[in-house]
């Protein structure tokens, strides 16, 4: 991977495409000891040697989330689309663009309209056909939310309570604090979001959501995870879904969705991303490569292990 000296516990976001000349690219975004947003770039197989400053952040700690933006009317981006990057500042959720084109220059775009967000929220994002963009946080009773964003209005909508854009389900909050790991198909042309959490019980919890409707996931059993730890989710199609997440133990592990049933837990690899008991410590992120990937890997997880400055890959 590139090289990068990355904020101790830092959030990780990871963009993935494949651009309309079947090129592929990723985009890994960190906050460093400055506050300063940065990223780290990868195109057609290989990494460029250093992370990039992108702009300086409002605050150490942020939750990160990433899109790339193909443009108003497109479905695919292209080889350096309009990138957007989330944040929390101030009790809101803002976001920073880079245009389409333009490689060093990021300016801030707005802020997200949301029900009741949570101090402690994270964030998670997907973009899918027209586009479409979702953004999916934590409101102040515990519940998974979502508003929502399209090319034609051009305006944010919110959740105005109740089961109104609720991810989650009734009476089930999450944990205070969850992390939110989201991703869609990778063809980008389906309204079709897989999102992952930690209920109020320290066990992992999930819904499929098509068309804005969540289906709430039924895994085999109680899956118990850290109270400190993260979770990423990546989606090749409904049929193939993997969701990683660090356990009890530190170890990062990994459930996978193929055909119809999930498997049981698995260890994914070694190496600890967290304390069990220490809150704040890592971050995971994903990428799903898109089908007729020519390599011979079809995505990779991104960890930062304990007490280091470095973001690590893992190809999968």
């Amino acid at each position: 991977m590139a090289q990068v000296q990355a904020l101790s516990s830092t959030a990780l976001a990871c963009v993935y495409w494949k651009d309309t000349d079947k090129v592929d690219h990723i985009r890994v975004y960190f906050q460093d000891s400055s506050w300063t947003i940065c990223e780290a770039r990868w195109d057609n197989g290989a990494w460029k040697a250093k992370a990039k400053s992108c702009f300086t952040a409002p605050q150490t700690g942020t939750p990160l989330a990433a899109l790339a933006y193909p443009g108003d009317g497109h479905e695919i981006p292209g080889a350096d689309p309009e990138i957007q990057v989330y944040y929390r500042q101030d009790g809101k959720i803002k976001y920073h663009r880079r245009s389409e084109g333009v490689t060093d220059t990021w300016s801030y775009a707005g802020e997200v309209d949301t029900y009741n967000l949570a101090e402690t929220s994270n964030i998670g994002v997907c973009e899918f056909y027209d586009p479409y963009i979702r953004v999916y946080y934590q409101d102040t009773a515990g519940d998974i939310r979502v508003s929502t964003w399209n090319s034609g209005s051009k305006t944010w909508v919110r959740s105005t309570g109740g089961a109104n854009l609720r991810i989650s389900e009734a009476d089930k909050p999450a944990r205070t604090g969850t992390p939110i790991g989201t991703d869609t198909e990778n063809a980008h042309n389906l309204s079709n979001v897989v999102v992952a959490w930690h209920d109020k019980n320290k066990h992992l919890a999930g819904a499929i959501v098509q068309n804005d409707s969540p289906t709430a996931i039924k895994f085999p059993k109680d899956i118990a995870v850290s109270p400190s730890g993260t979770v990423t989710v990546a989606v090749w199609d409904l049929k193939h879904i993997h969701i990683y997440y660090d356990g009890v133990n530190d170890g990062i592990q990994k459930l996978e969705y193929v055909g119809d049933k999930w498997s049981d837990t698995m260890d994914a690899f070694t190496g600890d991303i967290t304390n069990p008991y220490a809150n704040g410590q890592g971050s995971l992120a994903s990428a799903a490569y898109a089908p007729a990937n020519t390599g011979t890997h079809t995505g990779s997880v991104f960890y930062q292990p304990v007490d280091g400055n470095s973001i690590v890959e893992i190809l999968i």
